[in-house]
């Protein structure tokens, strides 16, 4: 009989564990899963059933952590402790004394009791390190290097030694510590992400771009500071392209609200056009500033906006490096996104001092510009900080004569505002101390141009000549030519292609009409051999006309001639308004094309030809004394009389710039002349002409022979003597050695 009993007290022990397993297993599932209440309230349940065990309780103490309820997390350790999960609890207690970001000494207690508990409890050596990292971070190292002894494959421990080694400027032993944590592990979501970046400050680009591809085939949370890693690197190798695809891609892993900081175009844009984006409604606004990015492309006949790609680039890394607890950034970052790279930063925990002439001599300037002699020593801030102060100073040399910086911690956990004033400083010193005052030099700086760039790819040591001139154009268009030229003196310092043994130029012109939107594209390329020196010293160029016909209006224009070589190009915008010449009454001219040489010719079609004349510009507007210039226009509505006859008179004024000196003379013209007439700066002809058409077309040659050097002017000034109408137009051109 009494075995009978045993076998049913044995029955209803299982029956009563069975529910408390589960309710164990719920808990650790509800934990895993971020659902800490619901996995405290089923602990209670097994602890209500009286089987609870140690590590019921260690797991009540998690949940409660994990909840935010430090106090019961506490006593729930204890109770471990107590039910003797010694190593377990202790940490556990360790973890509820370090999320309180108070008790990081009591939390070092209770992590060196978990290590006597159990010598060999990697995650207590691991907090234990992580408490080192706040309290005295010369133990950290140390610690993280036990651990690593302790457990070669601890997730993290390689990268937190990778980090420490980075703080003490072990570059070549931090790559290898966070190959070493790739190995264990690797998903890390930053190890590669360090390790690219510390290849790519050795200037092993290659490394980088491995170790970041490989990042992006792994897959995980690391594709994301990835692809924007691989972004600047291509933006730094000018592979725009491959630049622009790459932020798009990581865009779009980020929320939106985090895209928006991207979009943002008030630390860029002046007051007209911030004025402008506020007003807009907000499905309006990612038009406008998209126009806006449009205006400052450095290169718009390109697919890519590098302007905009450099924000890019200055955001992200305002991001990462001078990031605020609250999100965003602190004015370092403002200053980062406005101005981009500093030409000096020296700051309190490694100071760098100025060793270049030029940044030596900028901040004797920038002190000069004060009546304050302040004491300049470098690689410490002009502007006076606190003694103990953390703090950084930045130096531009090409920002308004150059300007320095300096900023201060604010607040602990590294964030940064402009460096503020002395205190008890006297009023009439703080007057003048105030021009070196971050907040004061940024406003001023903000005032004139709130934001810099200057590409480096945009500085093609060539003088490229253009102008652009209109004319009726086919149907209801007006057809605008845009003339440019090459000078051989110009052309010889460019680069041979080694494959060709040719120059080879990418030319193109872009228009936009006032919106910015693009209305017209055409790009294209021209291959040429090197000038000889003859050519050169003859004053030869390589002429060309891009026409295009538009609606009248007003445009922006870009034209853009690059270096396929050297990636170099010089860029040029200006605003054209296209006069309609199609109205059928009133008296109208076009514009004047200024030519080296005009000659009838038979051919209908061609580069330079039109109405029965081949017309080579002078995109320079500027001959020698030994040429001869042409004026060409055309003249549209002329009035016919009642036989088809029309009679008007075409007047030239030449005038020098220069006082008292002669200008070019007329050769000759069209027609017979009417008046004549020579002054020191001044000449003037006038031809009658009669025709049978509406429309003409006028020229007239001019010698420049004797002439002196310096700036012409030519007006040229149509009567209609049926309609007594006037119309007139004008351009400058030089002469030149």
């Amino acid at each position: 009989m009494t075995w009978i009993v045993s076998l049913c007290l044995t029955i209803v022990a299982s029956v009563s564990a069975a529910p408390a397993d589960s309710l164990r297993v719920r808990a650790e599932a509800d934990i895993e899963g971020g659902r800490p209440e619901r996995a405290v309230a089923a602990l209670k349940r097994v602890i209500g059933t009286g089987e609870e065990s140690a590590r019921d309780y260690v797991l009540m103490g998690q949940a409660y952590l994990d909840a935010g309820n430090q106090k019961e997390a506490r006593n729930a350790f204890r109770k471990a402790v107590k039910k003797g999960a010694r190593a377990a609890g202790y940490n556990g207690l360790g973890l509820a004394y370090m999320a309180s970001r108070q008790g990081f000494r009591r939390a070092e207690t209770y992590f060196k009791r978990a290590l006597r508990a159990d010598p060999g409890m990697a995650e207590a050596q691991y907090h234990l390190a992580s408490v080192y990292l706040e309290t005295r971070k010369r133990r950290a190292r140390e610690a993280f290097e036990r651990l690593i002894e302790m457990d070669a494959g601890y997730p993290d421990a390689h990268y937190q030694v990778g980090l420490l080694l980075e703080d003490d400027g072990k570059r070549h032993e931090a790559i290898s510590v966070y190959q070493q944590e790739m190995v264990v592990n690797p998903a890390h979501p930053c190890a590669g992400i360090r390790l690219a970046r510390l290849w790519l400050s050795l200037g092993n680009s290659e490394e980088a771009v491995s170790t970041l591809s490989g990042l992006l085939k792994a897959g995980g949370d690391a594709r994301v500071p990835a692809n924007r890693d691989l972004a600047v690197i291509a933006l730094m190798n000018r592979d725009f392209e491959r630049a622009n695809e790459l932020f798009e891609v990581y865009f779009s892993f980020l929320p939106e609200a985090e895209q928006r900081r991207y979009q943002d175009i008030s630390l860029v844009a002046d007051d007209e056009d911030l004025a402008r984006f506020e007003a807009a409604l907000p499905e309006e606004r990612d038009a406008l500033a998209a126009r806006y990015w449009i205006r400052r492309d450095p290169t718009p006949l390109t697919p890519e906006n590098e302007r905009l790609l450099e924000h890019y680039r200055r955001v992200a890394y305002a991001l990462e490096h001078y990031t605020r607890p609250d999100g965003g950034w602190d004015k370092r970052g403002e200053v980062f996104i406005r101005l981009g790279n500093p030409d000096h930063i020296s700051r309190w925990d490694d100071i760098q001092a100025e060793r270049n002439r030029e940044l030596q001599e900028t901040r004797v300037d920038f002190v000069n510009r004060s009546r304050m002699a302040l004491a300049i020593s470098p690689g410490l801030p002009i502007f006076p900080v606190a003694a103990n102060a953390k703090w950084e100073y930045w130096i531009y040399a090409q920002v308004d004569g150059g300007i320095e910086i300096t900023f201060a911690e604010v607040f602990k956990g590294r964030r940064y505002d402009f460096a503020p004033f002395p205190l008890s400083i006297a009023p009439h010193i703080g007057v003048h101390l105030a021009e070196f005052q971050g907040a004061v030099i940024m406003q001023n700086v903000v005032a004139r141009r709130p934001s810099r760039y200057s590409p480096d790819f945009a500085d093609l040591p060539i003088d490229f000549y253009y102008y652009p001139a209109d004319f009726r154009g086919p149907e209801s268009r007006t057809r605008l030519e845009v003339y440019y030229g090459l000078p051989a003196s110009e052309v010889v310092r460019l680069n041979v292609d080694g494959k060709t043994d040719l120059i080879l130029l990418d030319r193109g012109v872009a228009l936009f009409d006032g919106l910015w939107n693009e209305v017209y594209r055409e790009v294209d390329q021209m291959a040429f051999r090197a000038p000889s020196d003859r050519q050169v010293a003859d004053g030869a160029f390589i002429p060309g006309v891009m026409p295009v016909d538009l609606p009248p209006g007003t445009y922006q224009m870009a034209l853009q001639v690059r270096d396929v070589v050297s990636g170099k190009s010089q860029v040029y915008q200006q605003a054209v308004v296209l006069e309609d010449y199609h109205k059928t009454s009133g008296l109208l001219i076009s514009d004047i094309e200024l030519a080296f040489a005009t000659e009838p010719t038979e051919e209908t079609e061609g580069e330079y030809v039109k109405n029965g004349l081949k017309v080579i510009p002078m995109s320079s507007l500027a001959f020698r004394s030994h040429q001869n210039a042409f004026v060409y226009f055309e003249i549209y509505n002329l009035k016919q009389d009642a036989f088809g006859q029309t009679r008007y008179r075409v007047e030239y004024t030449l005038r020098s710039k220069r006082d008292r000196a002669l200008p070019a003379k007329i050769l000759h013209g069209l027609g017979r002349v009417f008046r004549l007439s020579e002054k020191d700066q001044e000449i003037v002809i006038a031809y009658d002409q009669a025709g049978n058409r509406p429309d003409e077309v006028a020229y007239v040659e001019l010698d420049l022979t004797g002439t002196r050097e310096g700036g012409q002017l030519v007006r040229v000034a149509v009567t209609d003597l049926l309609a007594d109408e006037q119309a007139s137009k004008e351009i400058s051109f030089s002469i030149v050695p």
